[in-house]
């Protein structure tokens, strides 16, 4: 059995595709967000080379409707070959944070919500709580739940919960405008930042450090699941509020909860990789999704933690980089693997391929 992880290029977002099943050709692929608009080529160019051997999108994952995430997802579906390619789609729009409302109201409001209509995507199928035929119920949760996925993989959903999609109404307006999802208005790309170095001080004085939870509401609405497949596990954290992925690991059985890999929540802010996240889960590998541009993720505090907390026994915990960024050139520098009892992983060029 085959489970391949590809982190692509996806700027400071992003941009994942799996590719699973029998043998040494997967025959299924998921796509979990396009990243932002500016380095949705990157996916196109990913998705032609896919198409040309047959292959399609089982299933494609928008996780929240930040510009990271969802700037990408529009030109794709804009794409007619690309968006021919994708089979399903989980996407939380206005519709589904309050189903009452009708497909004619504000959710003509959405660019991606008009995309999916217009293109008659299988959207939100088997959620309960259909908003109308044709259209599932909103991807939320009350408990960890498991999904039945195609080929004979499945999706254990931890986020969101209904009072994190409750929040995100209240913004919704606000939220949509800054994401660029307003039908009269281009999606929007910040202006580059340079990374500063890593604060000074030790790993333990940096895992240490207070800081707080994050509380946006376009993150808390984030749909993170972990992938199982032949055995494997992997977590998807989207930018999940780290309450919400605790509290759902808590239920479980299993403590820590074993994973093969888990993608840092929130490209490792230190709002969203928590102490109290990474020793809820037994994980060897720890993947990032950054270029480190902008918002400085991972965050000084998240990389310490995962170092710190995430080793089991002698087995040193395994960051694995989509980017060779300045803040990975900053974190490895500053704590050489060798010497700081971890290990990195770094692509040659931009995105990372991990076969587990």
């Amino acid at each position: 059995m085959t489970l391949r992880i590809e982190l692509l290029p996806a700027g400071y977002g992003d941009a994942i595709l799996l590719a699973y099943g029998d043998g040494a050709t997967p025959q299924h692929h998921i796509l979990i967000d396009a990243g932002q608009a500016k380095t949705a080529q990157s996916v196109l160019d990913r998705l032609a080379t896919l198409r040309a051997g047959g292959g399609v999108i089982d299933l494609f994952v928008v996780t929240h409707i930040d510009n990271d995430h969802i700037g990408g997802a529009l030109k794709l579906l804009s794409d007619p070959a690309a968006a021919a390619m994708i089979q399903a789609i989980w996407f939380n729009g206005y519709v589904h944070l309050d189903k009452a409302v009708g497909l004619l109201g504000p959710i003509q409001g959405e660019k991606l919500t008009q995309q999916i209509v217009e293109l008659g995507l299988n959207w939100n199928s088997g959620w309960p709580h259909p908003v109308q035929p044709g259209v599932g119920g909103p991807v939320v949760i009350t408990q960890p739940t498991t999904r039945e996925l195609p080929g004979g993989a499945t999706a254990l959903v931890l986020s969101p919960t209904p009072a994190k999609l409750a929040q995100l109404r209240v913004k919704w307006d606000e939220v949509i405008a800054a994401a660029g999802l307003r039908p009269d208005q281009d999606a929007t790309e910040e202006p580059s930042v340079v990374a500063p170095g890593l604060l000074g001080g030790t790993l333990a004085d940096l895992a240490d450090q207070r800081t707080s939870n994050d509380a946006a509401e376009a993150n808390g609405s984030s749909i993170s699941f972990v992938f199982e497949y032949g055995g494997k596990r992997v977590l998807f954290g989207a930018d999940a509020h780290p309450d919400v992925l605790t509290a759902g690991f808590a239920q479980l059985t299993e403590k820590p909860y074993r994973l093969d890999a888990c993608k840092l929540p929130h490209h490792g802010s230190k709002g969203n990789v928590t102490a109290g996240l990474i020793e809820a889960l037994d994980c060897p590998l720890w993947l990032v999704s950054s270029n480190g541009v902008r918002f400085r993720h991972p965050a000084d505090t998240a990389l310490p933690r995962v170092v710190l907390k995430g080793a089991r026994g002698d087995r040193l915990p395994c960051i694995a980089w989509n980017y060779r960024s300045d803040r990975c050139k900053a974190f490895t520098s500053s704590f050489p693997p060798d010497r700081s009892r971890y290990r990195s992983l770094e692509p040659s060029g931009e995105g990372l391929v991990v076969d587990l």
